[in-house]
């Protein structure tokens, strides 16, 4: 006899399946649109331009640490006083404060009119200038931290043995006192006689004990130091590997990071410019602002398409001229410079010789049939 429960419980099996199916290719519909969509740079690269923050952060306080020491070391070598150290530390961080400060805003000035004026110019071998300064100032400053991690050691004698002989020198040369005592005033002339020699022969056996001990005390002392001192010679050449390998690769990872936050910080200028339809001239050489156009139309899909037979524009709209195929054409917005998506993809090609993606324009043409 069959279980009549048994065909509720397969329906529901199934009906689960379906819906686990259905949940998991909408999972992964989800995430090849997160991984192969067309992205604008700005939002493809987001992650990454966090990173670079942290690292540009990071590496600059490196090398602040390091330009600093340098500023401290160099200021104390000038004022060899015992107050020279409150003078130095205030003077170096102002040093590297400056170096830093300076630093940073030459290349920001220097990477605007690179990447928005193609120039280079005096303020970009400035800002050269002051890498090199900078560069050179880590790498000394980190190669003289390791001397004062290290510190010098002490020269310590054991003088152990010395005491113990200069104990029983005194005590031998108490009983001479005493025997020479008696001798002074006649008493049992004799014996006492006797005893003085012996007594001045152990004073003069534990002076020479007394004097090869201290020699060989300060032998193993010296013996010591020079043995610490060469241990710390080897620590702080093995150390100045590691702080000068640091500050090379905090200046290269601040190279690398500042580059590309500005660039990063360009190309969402670049995109709100478009998004805007702003073209911004600029100041002598009439260079125009580059945009990315496939990017930034890859995240408009929301956006109506811009076409001269809208019949919602043409119900009284004003007329302007197209920018790129000079026909009249009824604008939405005054920033409006093309009648269509398809010119101003036209303008952007012929503006930077590029071409748009194949796909991207297949749409707009669809778009604009």
């Amino acid at each position: 006899m069959s279980n009549p429960f048994d065909g509720k419980f397969n329906a529901f099996t199934a009906n689960l399946s379906t819906k686990n199916a259905q949940a998991h290719a909408v999972e992964v519909a989800a995430q090849s649109d997160e991984i192969f969509e067309d992205k604008p740079f700005t939002a493809e690269f987001q992650t990454v331009y966090r990173v670079a923050q942290f690292g540009q952060t990071i590496s600059q306080i490196v090398t602040f640490s390091t330009t600093a020491a340098l500023g401290i070391f160099a200021t104390m070598h000038l004022v060899p006083l015992w107050w020279g150290i409150w003078v130095a530390v205030p003077i170096g961080l102002l040093f590297a404060f400056g170096v830093e400060r300076v630093k940073r805003l030459t290349l920001r000035i220097s990477c605007k009119h690179f990447l928005k004026y193609r120039q280079f110019g005096g303020v970009g071998l400035v800002a050269v200038l002051v890498m090199c300064v900078s560069i050179i100032a880590a790498l000394l400053g980190a190669n003289e931290l390791p001397s004062i991690v290290y510190a010098k050691p002490g020269r310590s004698v054991d003088a152990s043995t010395v005491e113990a002989l200069t104990n029983d020198l005194n005590r031998v040369q108490g009983d001479i006192d005493r025997t020479t005592a008696k001798l002074a005033q006649g008493s049992n002339w004799v014996a006492e006689n006797r005893t003085l020699p012996r007594l001045q022969r152990q004073r003069a056996e534990l002076m020479e004990k007394r004097a090869q001990a201290a020699k060989d005390a300060n032998e193993r002392a010296d013996i010591a130091k020079a043995e610490a001192d060469a241990e710390r010679l080897a620590s702080i050449d093995k150390m100045k590997v590691y702080s000068v390998g640091t500050a090379i690769v905090a200046e290269v990872v601040f190279l690398l990071s500042t580059a590309f936050v500005f660039y990063y910080l360009f190309r969402h200028y670049a995109e709100s410019k478009e998004a805007s339809g702003l073209v911004e001239p600029g100041p002598d050489t009439g260079a125009k602002v580059r945009y990315s156009v496939a990017a930034n139309l890859a995240t408009n899909d929301n956006r109506k398409t811009i076409i001269v037979n809208d019949a919602r524009k043409q119900a009284g709209g004003e007329k302007k001229e197209c920018a790129f195929c000079k026909t009249p054409y009824i604008y939405g917005h005054k920033k409006q410079l093309y009648c269509s998506d398809h010119c101003r993809v036209s303008a952007w090609e012929a503006r930077t010789g590029a071409t748009l993606k194949k796909g991207m324009k297949l749409n707009l043409n669809n778009n604009k049939a």
